[in-house]
């Protein structure tokens, strides 16, 4: 089950859609509780690639080939991604529809959670139209990361490039099935900014996030942001659509920063989820807590259920008390509750500061769990 959405308040809000495409008609893509959030809260720590994999990697932003012969190597490895859902009369329909790309021989494609999410089955169209079917490997809804593994021959594979050597002005290339029906779409820009992030409004930031300005629409969700040496520099997740009261924005799209994905989709490979600590809580966000030691832009969190047996529960913690900090950090819109959770490492133990239904404030010391699946 996804976490429940938290209440929380943001000035300013912006419409995000989260760029995979639904069917019947004009795609035009899911609208979902993305908002626009702080730009230096990253969600969580991975490191650089390792010399090997950014060996490729030109600083410069420079290529010694033409864009559309860039295209012509990459455009195979992109593919585009049907989430097929059973319907009333039981049988399988194709709900919506995104992107990925192919990073082995041995078919993994890397793709966006919601792309896959709710899919009874999964089919891959390739550049030249044909299909084959595919399985989950795995999926990280935090990351907003999935990888699935197609069946037939790869038709071809593109490399990861490493991500903190991507900057502002750098000159990209998107490519992916806009609208879920033009198959892989290329278009151009140039990064706006890097390490951004967007609040969910779930209780924790999308962080890693790549600004650029290619165009991306509805079906580009889980495509490839490349450089210009034909290397994944992001996977693209998101764009804005308007808000702060103007009629529309321009330029706003997000990808997830490359070593964020390689990072996630190798654990995902290697042991099918990515580990996460475990509290075993269900909350929800709450405006600032009166008479508390929290500032006027505080969110804390209230437990709304505390799971039997876990560490929150072992913690002493109930439903109804509400976690003001976590290791000293306010949450609020830049440290939001889960974020500060995932910094630490299942067994860890944390410090929470904790107002009581009583109005009493305490610290709680909770050792972290590991996460099972879908859980918090």
């Amino acid at each position: 089950m996804r976490r429940q959405i938290a209440l929380t308040s943001a000035i300013g809000l912006l419409i995000v859609t989260l760029v995979a495409g639904t069917t019947g008609g004009l795609l035009i893509g899911g609208i979902a509780g993305y908002w626009y959030g702080r730009q230096n809260a990253p969600a969580q720590s991975t490191a650089a690639l390792s010399a090997t994999d950014a060996a490729s990697t030109r600083q410069a932003d420079v290529s010694t080939e033409t864009k559309d012969t860039i295209v012509k190597r990459v455009n195979p490895a992109v593919v585009t991604i049907e989430n097929q859902q059973k319907g009333r009369d039981g049988s399988e329909q194709t709900a919506s529809m995104g992107s990925g790309f192919i990073i082995d021989n041995q078919g993994h494609i890397v793709t966006n959670d919601h792309v896959v999410d709710g899919a009874d089955a999964l089919v891959v169209v390739l550049l030249d139209g044909t299909k084959a079917t595919a399985t989950l490997v795995g999926s990280d809804s935090f990351q907003d990361v999935a990888v699935i593994k197609m069946d037939g021959d790869v038709p071809g594979v593109v490399p990861f490039a490493d991500s903190s050597t991507v900057h502002p002005g750098q000159s990209v290339l998107a490519i992916g099935s806009a609208l879920g029906e033009f198959r892989n779409t290329v278009t151009d820009g140039i990064i706006g900014g890097v390490e951004r992030s967007l609040d969910t409004g779930e209780g924790y930031l999308l962080g890693h996030l790549i600004q650029h300005d290619a165009p991306i629409n509805p079906g580009n969700s889980g495509g490839p942001l490349l450089n210009l040496n034909g290397e994944v520099i992001g996977m693209n997740t998101a764009v804005v659509r308007g808000g702060f009261g103007q009629t529309g924005s321009e330029g706003l799209g997000f990808a997830i920063a490359s070593n964020a994905v390689k990072s996630y989709a190798d654990e995902i490979i290697a042991h099918g989820a990515v580990t996460h600590p475990y509290i075993g809580v269900s909350f929800r966000s709450l405006s600032p807590v009166s008479g508390s030691t929290a500032t006027d832009t505080a969110e804390p969190v209230m437990l709304v259920d505390v799971l039997s047996g876990s560490p929150a529960a072992s913690a002493g913690l109930v439903a109804g008390d509400q976690i003001i900090a976590v290791e000293g950090v306010t949450l609020d819109g830049e440290h939001q509750f889960l974020n500060e959770v995932y910094k630490h490492a299942p067994g860890d133990t944390i410090r929470v500061t904790v107002q009581h239904q009583d109005g009493n404030q305490d610290e709680v010391t909770i050792t972290l769990g590991e996460r099972p699946s879908d859980t918090t």
